[in-house]
Parts: structure tokens; sequence; C-alpha cells
């Protein structure tokens, strides 16, 4: 099926007052292999509920897409070329870049969950230990966090001073399909912000930014350290996630 006739599917199933998960295993029921995500379905439920009424994709202004596809391509290849090399006008490359493309890194925000030990080790040969049956094994105690980023960083220092930003453009929102993570109430509430969520199927190749960057490097940062209180094992979180430039907040 092609994407407009999935969209005109999920409208018709909104419209019978399905959930969301009812459209989901519906259109999987249809075309397993090519289904869309429930990201996808839950963006597009949001569209027909503010009153969105096509299922063809918007027109686009500004700059055309292929002239901003190809500053990407070049930029990315060589970051020192000159503007006269794209054979775009000035004032349109200049627009592309600190406009369009800098605009979606100002609007894409991550979340992930992972354990921190009060005792990491740094090696495999130091977490060998023997333990007697009754003996608790030693890093057992741990506390979950749950990080929130950008591309700036931290979120909860700047959040009073983004927010007015993001009221003003569509926030992208990137997690994984957990079940934590699409439950009916964080849905709702998803659908209160208008947050649009980037689909991730579950066990994509790409990796997401918390898997590849924060959490080894916070890992790394907590090897061989110690602690024996929840308060320490806080605080010195904090400070890691500052460094290395994520949000954090306790559970």
């Amino acid at each position: 099926m092609e994407k407009n006739e999935f969209r005109a599917m999920i409208k018709h199933l909104h419209m019978k007052s399905l959930t969301l998960e009812e459209i989901k295993a519906e259109s999987d029921n249809v075309q397993s292999t090519s289904a869309p995500a429930f990201a996808t379905v839950y963006n597009w439920v949001n569209e027909f509920k503010c009153g969105r009424t096509s299922t063809c994709d918007a027109p686009r202004s500004g700059c055309p897409i292929e002239a901003t596809d190809k500053v990407h391509d070049i930029v990315l290849i060589d970051r020192r070329v000159k503007v006269r090399a794209t054979d775009i006008s000035y004032d349109t490359v200049i627009l592309i870049l600190h406009e369009q493309l800098d605009e979606f890194l100002r609007r894409f925000i991550t979340v992930d969950e992972t354990w921190i030990h009060y005792f990491t080790s740094e090696t495999k040969e130091q977490s060998k230990q023997w333990t007697s049956p009754s003996e608790p094994e030693e890093g057992e105690d741990r506390v979950m966090v749950t990080v929130f980023w950008d591309a700036r960083g931290i979120l909860l220092n700047r959040f009073n001073n983004i927010l007015p930003h993001l009221a003003k453009k569509k926030v992208f929102f990137h997690q994984d399909n957990a079940r934590v993570h699409t439950c009916p109430a964080l849905m709702v509430k998803f659908n209160e912000f208008r947050y649009e969520l980037f689909p991730y199927p579950a066990y994509s190749l790409d990796l997401a930014p918390c898997d590849y960057f924060l959490f080894p490097n916070l890992k790394k940062w907590f090897g061989g350290k110690r602690f024996t209180t929840r308060e320490q094992l806080i605080a010195e979180r904090e400070s890691s996630s500052i460094e290395l430039k994520g949000d954090y907040v306790e559970k």
C-alpha cells in the first residue's frame, strides 16, 4: 500500500472512534511488513483531531527541498567549500544553513533510561568475586537514570529559556518503542503538547543517541568509582551528566 492509502485508512478508523492501539493493529493486519509505525499512526490521528482532512503532504514553504538537500550534501563532503561552489545564490545558502538545517537540531529532543550502580567495575576481571549464597552481589544497589537532551546538551537548566521557541515550532521527539514510552497516558500527554514522534522500529540497526554516545561515556565516567549512599551517587551523576551534555531525572 502507498503511504496515502495508509493515511486514508488511519483517517477512516479514527472516524470510527478506534483507539491508537486498535488502529495500529488493523494496519498491521492489512500489511504487516510495510504498515506505519505506532508513532506515525499517533501523528496522523493527532493531525485529524486538529481538523486536518487531507492525507496528502502539505506544500512546503521556503527554499526548494532540492536546494536544501544539495547544500546539505556539499557541506558534509567539504565544510570549507565556497558559496559559489554550490551554484546557488549567497542569500539562499545562508538561509538554508542558518535557518532550515539548524532549525531541525533546535527542535529535536531524545530520551532514554539506564541503570547506574553504586559500584561500576572498570574491567570484567574486577567484577569477578566469590560470594556466599546469602550474600548480595557487589554493585547490586542501583539508581535508574532518565535522560532528556538535545544537540545543545542539558534541557532542565535551559527549559524556561527554550519554552517560548518550542511553543512556536513543532517538537520532534525521539524515543524507543518500550512499553513505558508508548502507554496510553503518555500518548495523551504527547497529543496535548502536539509533539511529533519520530518512528523508531523495534530492533532498528540505527542506534539511538543515548546508546552510541551518552550512556557508554556515562558508564566510563563511573568506572572504578564506589558510592555508599544514594546522595553521593546522585551528586556524581549530576556532574557527569552535565559534563557529557545530558540531563537527568532520578526515579
